[in-house]
């Protein structure tokens, strides 16, 4: 008959680190949730994330384009670089930049393309907004040159005031 050997309080401590059973655990959560606690970091790892949804107005040379219309805005080179702009991304969805191009007049596409972007922008804008782009719009559809932009003007006044 073979006696087992009494274990040590040495060796009980050691096999119950072992189990897990002490009261520290080590914490399972991966960096990037121990991060995210932190709401600086939530905030800039949400907005990264979000320029990757963006696609191409993600990019930092986005913020330099559309810069650059606002700065050749009444300069021979602001149709050029609204077209540029267009090209690369698409239509602005920024209301400053739609107003802009509302002053554009040769070229009646973008100009009806950018009545839209801003009839879509307004339901999120306030009255003063909503004031300045009816009176922008009635100007256009009395003044402009294309019949494509009066008809454009006159229908989303119709259907937003």
């Amino acid at each position: 008959m073979v006696r087992e050997r009494k274990k040590s309080w040495k060796e009980i401590d050691k096999m119950h680190n072992r189990s897990g059973s002490t009261g520290h655990r080590q914490d399972e959560r991966s960096n990037l949730e121990r991060a995210l606690e932190d709401p600086r970091m939530k905030e800039r790892y949400l907005q990264e994330a979000e320029k990757l949804f963006m696609g191409a107005k993600g990019q930092p040379q986005h913020s330099k384009d559309l810069m650059a219309i606002h700065e050749s805005y009444g300069r021979r080179r602001f149709l050029s670089t609204v077209r540029y702009y267009v090209d690369a991304y698409g239509m602005p969805n920024d209301w400053g930049t739609l107003l802009l191009i509302l002053d554009i007049k040769n070229d009646s596409e973008l100009v009806c393309k950018a009545i839209k972007g801003l009839c879509e922008l307004v339901k999120e804008k306030g009255t003063v907004e909503r004031q300045g782009l009816e009176g922008k719009l009635r100007v256009l559809s009395l003044t402009a040159r294309h019949a494509e932009i009066r008809d454009t003007a006159e229908i989303q006044l119709t259907e937003l005031f």
